[in-house]
Parts: C-alpha cells; sequence; structure tokens
C-alpha cells in the first residue's frame, strides 16, 4: 500500500461533507423504499376501494331494477282493479238500461192501448172489457 499527503484540512473537510451528505442519502433511500412499498398497499386499496364502487353500483342497480320490478307489478294490479271496475259499472248501467228500457215499453204499450181505445172509440168501434187497462180507469 502507498502513503499520500493530504493537507489535513481538505481532509476534515472532504470527511464533514461526507458525515453530512451520508446521512441524507441514507434517508432518501430509505424514504424511497418506503413509497416503493406503499405503491403495492395504494395499489391495493385503490383496487378495493373500486371494487366496494362496483359492489355498490350493482347493489343499486339490483335495488333500481327491483322498484322498477314493483312498480310493474303494481301498474298491473291497478290496470287489473280499474278493469273490473269498468266492468261492474258496465254491468251495473246494462242493468239500469234494461230496467229503463223495460220501463219505457211498459208506458209505451199502456199508451198505444189507450191510443187504439181512443180511435177504436172514434171509429164507433166497440170496446173490449179486456182492452180497457187499469191505468186507463183511473
Amino acid at each position: 500500500m502507498r502513503k499520500i499527503v493530504v493537507e489535513e484540512r481538505a481532509l476534515l473537510e472532504i470527511v464533514d461533507e461526507m458525515r453530512i451528505s451520508i446521512p441524507e442519502e441514507v434517508r432518501e433511500a430509505r424514504r424511497v423504499l418506503r413509497a416503493r412499498e406503499q405503491i403495492p398497499q395504494s395499489a391495493q386499496m385503490e383496487a378495493e376501494r373500486i371494487l366496494q364502487e362496483a359492489r355498490d353500483q350493482a347493489e343499486l342497480m339490483l335495488r333500481d331494477e327491483e322498484i322498477v320490478k314493483q312498480a310493474d307489478e303494481r301498474a298491473e294490479q291497478v290496470v287489473h282493479e280499474a278493469e273490473e271496475r269498468a266492468e261492474a259499472s258496465r254491468e251495473e248501467m246494462d242493468i239500469y238500461a234494461l230496467n229503463m228500457l223495460n220501463d219505457l215499453e211498459q208506458r209505451l204499450e199502456s199508451h198505444l192501448s189507450s191510443i187504439r181505445r181512443g180511435v177504436a172509440a172514434l171509429d164507433g168501434e166497440p170496446v173490449a172489457a179486456g182492452d180497457v187497462d187499469e191505468d186507463d180507469r183511473a
């Protein structure tokens, strides 16, 4: 090994610079290693967050689908009930109309009978006893 002569002051400055710069480089290296270790953790956390968002979205879509299904079922029920009520109303109206028509028929027959008796009386034809209605006597 060879010996060299170095100025003490220059050597001390180099040693001081090394003392200052080496710990900083060691700290920087440690920071880089920590950051490198955090990358997979960060990626894992991001992946979990994305998965949770996807699960939440899927659950929301299922709830929406269930709401739509329930709304469709309710709409079908309302339509069915409305059709039943409409049919019941039609039946009631048909019965009412039939009753009104029967009543009208009886009144018209009574009036027609009265008209025929009036025509017969004017023509001088005798009126048969069965042709006189109870309504005509009053």
